[in-house]
């Protein structure tokens, strides 16, 4: 049994959309005190509507909540799980074919955000994460995934070298990012595979050496203009998208 974890997330549009999504997580939502914003009353009401618990309070106990003064007046309490307790083995007997990100050190928490609403849209079934030297699942990414951490299996581990392995041990193909790499991303169609594992590398050095050698196929993303790279995010987005068309 997975130990619950208390984690908050912020933002009118973000905690909107864990009420529609995934509300049986919400433990309580905190409003700013006498506030004058009509959405945060619609909010509000939304939350009343929907049996929630709420609570007025301080900007101060909100900005302490959220670890941010950008938080719109509102930050909401989750009860979720562990990220390190996950049964691999059993995700993969229960997905024949799965769609799985693996992020290795992606250490801006927008950035990590972006990733995760990304691979939410298009349809993954699990996000494995480095778990040191990588941000955490904080309130920054919750925010920037916009309510793509509901939904979606994440799960943390260091060992990100065994569950490769684990991985291609059950047919999942690997495919990697190289900007040295011979292939580009438009070569995907050429490969056939069922279930899937694409690795997205850190924003300054990449995937890492050890686990670049496991990958079966590595892609460039070519760069035609000036700059020397592309944001992670951006480039995560269209190696999934382009995975997700032949799958």
């Amino acid at each position: 049994m997975s130990e619950p974890l208390t984690r908050y997330i912020y933002g009118i549009h973000a905690i909107s959309k864990i009420i529609n999504s995934d509300k049986k997580r919400i433990k309580k939502i905190y409003f700013k005190k006498n506030t004058t914003s009509k959405n945060l009353h619609l909010l509000q009401q939304k939350a009343l509507e929907c049996s929630l618990f709420i609570e007025e309070t301080t900007i101060d106990q909100l900005t302490l909540l959220s670890q941010t003064s950008k938080h719109q007046g509102v930050v909401c309490e989750l009860e979720d799980i562990n990220l390190s307790v996950f049964d691999l083995q059993n995700f993969i007997n229960l997905h024949t074919k799965p769609f799985i990100l693996i992020l290795d050190q992606i250490k801006d928490p927008g950035n990590l955000g972006a990733c995760i609403r990304t691979a939410n849209a298009v349809g993954c079934d699990l996000i494995i994460k480095r778990k040191s030297n990588s941000a955490p699942i904080s309130p920054a990414v919750h925010k920037a995934s916009c309510g793509g951490t509901s939904g979606i299996y994440i799960y943390e581990s260091n060992d990100l070298n065994g569950i490769v392995k684990k991985l291609k041990n059950n047919n999942i193909k690997i495919f990697g990012t190289d900007h040295k790499a011979r292939s580009n991303y438009r070569d995907i169609n050429k490969i056939k595979y069922d279930g899937v594992c694409v690795i997205m590398g850190a924003e300054d050095v990449g995937i890492s050496r050890s686990l670049k050698n496991t990958c079966d196929d590595l892609f460039s993303i070519p760069i035609e203009g000036s700059v020397e790279c592309l944001n992670i995010s951006v480039a995560c987005g269209i190696m999934l998208y382009e995975v997700a068309k032949y799958r």
